[in-house]
């Protein structure tokens, strides 16, 4: 396969996959800023939204004020700002556009559809949808192209090259869920009521990963924040968890070379390295720094991204 049209599948299913995160963590926090307690400042949950997106310096420097309807659309629909999930959806299309031939007409009407949906959205649309609307438009569309790229695909190259962009952007938000979430229980007040909202944040997390049911279930109780951790990052059967996706962005590697052994500086001996070192750490190790080990992480994924590009999606 072209290196242009890998690229373009690549980044196809990064965009999609950034598209849906952002959105769901964008609704649990809207939820959040409904049920919080009073004691939480509403300001503190917008930052978080815009801390995971990457957008909160871009934000403040833009003169924008800190109101919900405002962020919402910022992370939403400002085709300016590209972090957005407009600008995402925007790419998405792009990058599937010029692979065009490597898809199946049903995957590429169902971005096309949602490209649409969302590009003939203004401002007044999108206030009198609100957020929730909004975001379940958002994550409907995205879970019929989920469908589309697994059910109307060949399980081959391909497959293999989406799959892949997928599992390291899924890594890469799943990481940011935790790093922001990390650092917006670490700036509650030791007060009384410090559990209380520890507890919200925590919930907040599972909810924006599709965490919370299946952990309970996992724990047999509402998990705290050592088990959430734990299952977000350890749990080798939870499709969002960390060394799920690190395992899987190893199989697709694999599938796409074809080789059974690897140079020791090469990209597939790296990702190898990265997954057994996520997996034979314990929650313990984790829990002494979290936040080292998180960005440590982040950077390595990164790193295996950009490994990947340089060997594979160049032209």
């Amino acid at each position: 396969m072209l290196s242009r049209i890998a690229g373009n599948l690549f980044w196809m299913g990064r965009y999609l996959e950034r598209t849906e995160h952002i959105s769901r963590f964008s609704q649990a926090h809207y939820f959040f800023s409904i049920d919080a307690p009073k004691s939480v400042k509403k300001e503190h949950i917008l930052e978080s939204v815009l801390n995971m997106a990457g957008s909160y310096v871009e934000y403040l420097g833009s003169g924008n004020k800190m109101e919900t309807m405002e962020v919402a659309y910022y992370i939403g629909l400002n085709e300016f700002n590209a972090s957005s999930i407009k600008h995402s959806i925007v790419k998405a299309r792009e990058n599937a556009r010029g692979a065009k031939d490597s898809i199946s007409s049903e995957l590429w009407q169902s971005i096309n559809t949602f490209y649409h949906s969302i590009n003939l959205m203004d401002r007044a649309t999108f206030n009198e949808m609100g957020i929730y609307e909004f975001s379940k438009n958002v994550l409907q569309n995205s879970s019929v192209i989920k469908g589309n790229i697994d059910n109307t695909l060949l399980h081959e190259e391909a497959w293999s090259i989406i799959h892949l962009g997928q599992h390291i952007e899924r890594t890469t938000q799943v990481i940011r869920m935790i790093v922001t979430k990390i650092n917006d229980i670490n700036r509650i007040p030791k007060k009384e009521y410090y559990n209380m909202i520890e507890l919200f944040e925590n919930v907040n997390l599972l909810k924006s990963t599709e965490a919370y049911d299946m952990s309970k279930i996992f724990y047999r109780e509402v998990p705290s924040v050592s088990h959430s951790l734990e299952f977000l990052t350890l749990n080798r059967n939870f499709p969002k968890s960390i060394v799920y996706n690190l395992r899987h962005i190893e199989h697709c590697l694999l599938r796409i070379t074809n080789l059974s052994k690897h140079e020791t500086n090469s990209l597939e001996f790296y990702a190898s390295k990265l997954l057994c070192t996520v997996k034979y750490t314990s929650i313990q190790d984790i829990e002494k720094e979290p936040l080292a080990f998180y960005n440590d992480l982040l950077n390595k994924v990164a790193k295996l991204a950009d490994m990947l590009e340089t060997k594979y999606l160049q032209y």
